[in-house]
């Protein structure tokens, strides 16, 4: 896919994901690969409604260097975004949100429940450990879990959110909104 192509893709899906209400404020951030060492990242606080063409950052996915963007800077999450494209090659975008019902589910250091059909033909969504946005030890913690389940889809960040991984960014958006929608109908069920 042309790299136009991919900024595009991953402006479009930003905005959607924000009016959609996968994520509020300037929290949130994504990222797609262009090629075997280089993503695409959303900008440090900045509304992922607000994404465009011009605040995307380029970023090396080895040496997590950046091309300087006049105001911005990458989300601070960029460390883990790049080690899971390097240790995935077989994805294309990784999107972190905090969809309300699945965030739910995470804050309370709890696995979804798997209670519909759709819901049983996913794989494993692990849990990863607390620790603070942008440290050293998410970092950690994120890339114990991609190593220690190579097929997964979804990661639930205990006390924080999700993070969604796919082929491309499409394909991600649509693993975090069945993953919101999944949450939403066992929590549903849970209170009846």
């Amino acid at each position: 896919m042309a790299e136009e192509t991919i900024r595009q893709e991953l402006v479009n899906y930003s905005q959607r994901a924000y009016f959609r209400g996968l994520v509020g404020g300037t929290g949130g951030n994504f990222s797609a690969r262009i090629d075997e060492k280089r993503m695409l990242i959303t900008a440090s606080g900045l509304s992922l409604g607000d994404t465009n063409m011009d605040n995307l950052i380029t970023l090396d996915v080895h040496s997590y260097q950046w091309e300087h963007v006049e105001g911005f800077t990458p989300s601070k999450e960029f460390h883990f975004h790049a080690d899971i494209l390097r240790l995935r090659p077989d994805i294309g975008a990784v999107l972190h949100m905090h969809s309300p019902y699945a965030t739910a589910f995470a804050v309370n250091k709890r696995e979804i429940p798997m209670v519909t059909d759709a819901a049983f033909k996913q794989p494993s969504m692990p849990k990863v450990p607390f620790a603070p946005s942008g440290s050293a030890d998410l970092q950690n913690h994120v890339r114990q879990a991609i190593e220690s389940n190579p097929g997964c889809k979804v990661l639930l960040l205990e006390q924080h959110g999700i993070v969604c991984l796919g082929i491309d960014v499409r394909s991600a958006y649509d693993i975090a909104d069945l993953t919101e929608e999944l949450a939403k109908i066992a929590y549903l069920a849970q209170g009846l």
